[in-house]
């Protein structure tokens, strides 16, 4: 299987300044310098990258085609959340990246070493991961491309290694069947995630929504509480709902009828991916919705 990991370094405009991949042995058979188009200046004190350092190097653009070549023949590309490289080398023209398979160190970190303790979506960075695993791995060495996708895969063969040792099935053990299992426990986790409690507090005449993944009882008791499948579609969903009886200027603060009471505490919904990932997006981008 040709698994080529990469990294790269860009401008804040994404253009891009450096380019390394290395195979699955650990071989380096690209790496180059840009100069970039656009941007005349940038921030240095991450990759130390200069306008003088690149100011004879070729431009991206004259590279591409090779680059295009080299990785319409990967099988898995990989790199340490390795999406932002994708993204930069898809609006710098690479077209082939859409189609090729992906797994991300991060997620494969995550997935043998984190779940029980940490977000998928808030992995530590490539040294702390690198160092948990056992390399030497230092500051003074990262954030050049050559170096960090030296370690990346590095990290990548320990991890799928430990993969291939904890699988009992041989079928298993594979980058295809590590790359389902890792997607299958991120949906789980979104998934859990998304569920929580529709709280409803009384104030005189008016009354207070909060969506919430746990109940939040310690410092005031809600006058009714609701267990929901996705608190985000229901923060969307009930918001739409009773908008004409919000009070003017009071944040989630409604006049309620007994009747209205009597849908929320009725409420229920079903977990979906796509229409969970949409309503937690509208609410969690707009302070007040307008429906």
């Amino acid at each position: 299987m040709n698994v080529i990991c990469l990294d790269a370094e860009f401008t804040e405009a994404e253009e891009l300044l450096e380019l390394s991949m290395f195979n699955q042995s650990g071989e380096e058979f690209y790496h180059s310098y840009y100069r970039p188009e656009k941007s005349g200046k940038w921030r240095t004190d991450i990759h130390h990258i200069t306008p003088e350092m690149v100011k004879d190097k070729p431009t991206f653009a004259s590279c591409r085609d090779e680059i295009e070549k080299l990785l319409a023949a990967a099988d898995v590309i990989t790199g340490f959340a390795v999406g932002n490289d994708i993204r930069v080398l898809r609006h710098s023209g690479i077209e082939s990246i859409d189609d090729q398979k992906v797994l991300d160190v991060k997620d494969m970190f995550w997935y043998m070493h984190g779940r029980e303790s940490m977000s998928p979506f808030a992995v530590p960075s490539l040294l702390t991961c690198a160092n948990a695993l056992g390399l030497q791995f230092e500051e003074s060495e990262a954030h050049a491309a050559s170096v960090d996708t030296e370690f990346t895969l590095k990290c990548f063969n320990i991890l799928f290694d430990e993969y291939c040792s904890a699988a009992d099935d041989d079928s298993q053990k594979d980058l295809s069947a590590m790359s389902r299992h890792i997607d299958e426990a991120i949906a789980k986790f979104v998934e859990e995630s998304a569920a929580g409690f529709v709280m409803v507090f009384k104030t005189g005449d008016q009354y207070k929504l909060k969506f919430s993944r746990i109940l939040d009882t310690e410092t005031r008791q809600p006058m009714l509480q609701v267990a929901v499948a996705d608190r985000y579609k229901a923060e969307y969903e009930l918001k739409k709902l009773l908008k004409k009886k919000e009070v003017p200027d009071k944040f989630a603060t409604y006049r309620l009828t007994s009747a209205l009471l009597d849908t929320i505490r009725n409420y229920h919904n079903v977990y979906d991916a796509e229409e969970s990932a949409w309503c937690k997006k509208i609410v969690r981008n707009l302070s007040r919705l307008s429906l």
